[in-house]
């Protein structure tokens, strides 16, 4: 195994030898690749029992569920955020308009325009 340097001697060493092995005897040869690692998997997912296939179905179904619901909670953070920053948005720009409404009277008051 220690003669398996490159990823073309590990992909040949997966096909050849892939029913003998076991996970841990692929994790010293792979190492960190992951896409042989995947390739491990699946097919090792051809020997589960159908115990084990509907545990592996129903903890994936888990992680989609979670997943969703963590995507609809920052969806919904995202749609919270802008309506409060237009709320916010509408209301400086009104207390801004205020504001200038009644600079521009005390300058007319001060011009004697307004009465």
């Amino acid at each position: 195994m220690e003669e398996l340097s490159d990823i073309t001697e590990k992909w040949c060493y997966f096909f050849k030898h892939a029913k003998e092995t076991t996970l841990d005897g692929y994790n010293k040869i792979i190492g960190e690749d992951l896409i042989i690692k995947r390739a491990y998997e699946a097919l090792d997912q051809f020997n589960w029992s159908e115990d084990e296939l509907i545990t592996y179905e129903q903890e994936l179904k888990r992680i989609w569920d979670n997943k969703a619901v963590e995507d609809y909670k920052l969806e919904r953070a995202k749609a919270e955020g802008k309506a409060e920053g237009k709320a916010e948005g509408k209301a400086e720009g009104k207390a801004e308009g205020i504001k200038l409404k009644v600079k521009l009277k005390v300058k007319l008051k001060q011009k004697k325009i307004l009465q």
